[in-house]
């Protein structure tokens, strides 16, 4: 039978009052000491909500721990996190808020506590926004919860502990992207994470094998089963820069990455999930430079801490970490892997060799404004041609009215790259000097993969069905000395 149990919250020790609450099957110190680095002020109270059926850790339960000498209970705990304004009345067991319902932002989410006396935090759904430390943008979804007859909304990204012993960091990470995928596209379909297990595998691996852990190759095979179309993109010593750049270009898209890393000769995975921009922007270090070398941190869902830790790109220099920060930085990455649509053909290191070696050059002569290569940035990104009208239809008098009208015509595929050039000026204002729209259904031998590009004055519409670059040039008619606006659409911003 479930029950209801509120705790207010006006500074950290006030967690405490969780351990006296929460049965010692589900760890409710260690939990507590997590909430109490992890959480931001923000929170003003917690209801305990006990007795609960949660799905994943049933799936886990009848397959593993109901076989086990031990006695592991079958009910979970659930924690919601709210803003002031919130309280409970025990009496109608309803939630009470001072502004009449409990809007989106005042709850913040949940954690599930598994009965497996170790490694207890299970599902999670928390906001970004009162996580110690995290900032910048991260991939979300609009998850609905029900709680006492109320249908309650979070922006978050799911995330859990790893079970240890029937799942470990690899199942959780694909867990975690797969799980995002059905919430945030419905044709995607729920994955529970016992089906993880068996996804990774041609057989039924049993209980001891899934904890031994899974391969970038298995994981790759828990994607595929899945009906997503995983592509695997490791690094090489010669080309780092090149592995970064892809890396934030798949983030960019709004897609979150599986993370291989190496931390001391230990293998370890974690998701991607979001990032943040260095401020105030330095100058390109390089020639024809990429939007990477101005990233200050990775947002990482790590299933040994909270969701949303700051990963620094480059420890020197970066702002103070939070106490539970990962030990790692984003240097000790070694592969990831994008988990696609099936109609992205044109693949991120296409993308970047074609706007620096032939679009760059090409733009150069054609259109005035341009940076000096050696003062440029340049970056890249998926996005569907219904997000790219949406934006063009808000930014009309930015755009004006010849490139919005293109751009309503324009006969492309549902996926595009688009590819931007900015000056560092130009960048730290949240500005661009020229935007490209190439076709991510694109052969990556395909000579003419691009059906647009633009800068303040001028649009260049390509012909495809030409084996060569053949355009026509357009006089637009927009102010020229208003300045194109940045795109940035996939990724909601953290609030401090």
């Amino acid at each position: 039978m479930s029950d209801y149990l509120w705790v207010d919250i006006g500074q950290p020790s006030d967690y405490d009052e969780l351990t006296r609450l929460i049965d010692s099957s589900y760890a409710p110190a260690e939990v507590v000491s997590e909430l109490k680095s992890s959480i931001r002020p923000s929170v003003r109270g917690v209801l305990v909500e006990t007795g609960y059926i949660d799905k994943d850790y049933r799936s886990t339960f009848y397959k593993h721990y109901a076989k086990k000498g031990r006695i592991y209970r079958d009910d979970c705990v659930r924690l919601h996190f709210f803003a002031e304004g919130i309280t409970f009345d025990p009496g109608t067991t309803n939630l009470l808020s001072t502004a009449g319902a409990v809007n989106e932002g005042q709850y913040y989410g949940f954690i599930v506590l598994r009965p497996t006396i170790v490694a207890t935090i299970g599902r999670s759904i928390l906001s970004p926004d009162i996580r110690q430390g995290a900032r910048g943008t991260a991939i979300q979804a609009r998850h609905k919860v029900h709680l006492l007859g109320h249908t309650l909304t979070v922006w978050g990204f799911p995330s859990m502990a790893q079970h240890i012993d029937i799942s470990v960091c690899a199942h959780v990470s694909c867990w975690s992207i797969l799980r995002h995928y059905s919430e945030r596209f419905p044709q995607h379909r729920e994955w529970l994470l016992h089906d993880i297990t068996m996804m990774a595998s041609q057989f039924d691996p049993g209980g001891v094998t899934p904890g031994l852990g899974l391969d970038i190759g298995e994981a790759e095979r828990v994607f595929q089963a899945a009906g997503t179309f995983p592509l695997i993109v490791a690094k090489t010593d010669k080309e780092d820069d090149r592995f970064y750049a892809q890396m934030l270009a798949y983030l960019e898209s709004g897609f979150p990455l599986f993370i291989a890393l190496d931390i001391q000769g230990e293998g370890h995975a974690v998701v991607a999930a979001g990032y943040s921009w260095i401020n105030p922007p330095k100058a390109p270090p390089y020639l024809v430079s990429h939007a990477w070398e101005q990233i200050e941190s990775i947002l990482a869902v790590d299933d040994n801490l909270l969701p949303y830790g700051c990963i620094p790109v480059d420890p020197v220099g970066s702002p103070p970490a939070a106490a539970d920060a990962p030990s790692y930085v984003a240097m000790d990455f070694f592969a990831f892997i994008v988990a696609l649509p099936e109609k992205i053909f044109y693949p991120a290191i296409a993308v970047d060799t074609y706007s620096e070696d032939v679009l760059y050059p090409l733009l150069a002569a054609e259109l005035k404004g341009l940076p000096d290569c050696d003062a440029m940035l340049r970056r890249y990104f998926v996005t569907t041609v219904s997000r790219l009208r949406d934006f063009a239809r808000t930014r009309h008098s930015e755009l004006g009215t010849d490139l919005l009208n293109i751009l309503m015509r324009l006969n492309t595929a549902q996926f595009v790259w688009v590819v931007e050039y900015a000056s560092a000026e130009q960048w730290k204002n949240g500005h661009i000097a020229a935007r490209a729209i190439l076709d991510a259904t694109a052969s990556p031998r395909d000579p003419v993969p691009i059906w647009l590009a633009h800068d303040q004055e001028t649009a260049l519409m390509f012909d495809r069905k030409e084996p060569e670059l053949d355009f026509t040039a357009l006089k637009l008619d927009r102010a020229k000395d208003a300045p194109l606006g940045r795109m940035e659409l996939n990724l909601r911003q953290v609030r401090k």
